[in-house]
């Protein structure tokens, strides 16, 4: 990274990037003079971004795990919305919290083999119900 403070100790890194030229508040109005440039948090140019170096970065996919896991707490969270069942009562069943029932429903939590078949009795569903082709 080329700063300022790079720049006084003679060090540089491999991104380059300077500090924001004036945006022009002098102007009158105090609208900026010339083309938009991407800024950094810190305030700071990026010289890639500028000359149109910049790689493009591709969206990165989540693991198909981590999509089955959100598909299944969609699913699970659909069949309770059919029941009309709190996530509590469905967390008392299961027993664990609503906090726990709730990261099952948003995919952030994997539900554990032995789960299933209590949460199959508690939604009125088959165990096979879990493993029936979902949205992945």
């Amino acid at each position: 990274m080329l700063n300022h403070e790079a720049l006084s100790h003679g060090r540089t890194c491999s991104a380059a990037r300077i500090p924001a030229l004036s945006t022009g508040h002098n102007q009158p109005g105090g609208q900026p003079s010339g083309p938009t440039v991407g800024l950094t948090a810190d305030n700071q140019i990026d010289l890639e971004d500028l000359l149109g170096t910049k790689q493009p970065t591709m969206p990165r996919q989540e693991p198909e795990r981590i999509r089955w896991d959100k598909a299944l707490g969609k699913r699970i969270r659909h069949r309770r919305g059919q029941l009309g069942l709190s996530m509590e009562r469905v967390a008392e069943a299961v027993g664990c919290t609503y906090q726990q029932v709730q990261k099952y429903e948003l995919g952030r939590n994997a539900i554990k083999a032995a789960l299933v078949p209590v949460l199959a009795e508690t939604l009125a569903v088959p165990v096979t119900w879990f493993f029936e082709s979902s949205d992945v």
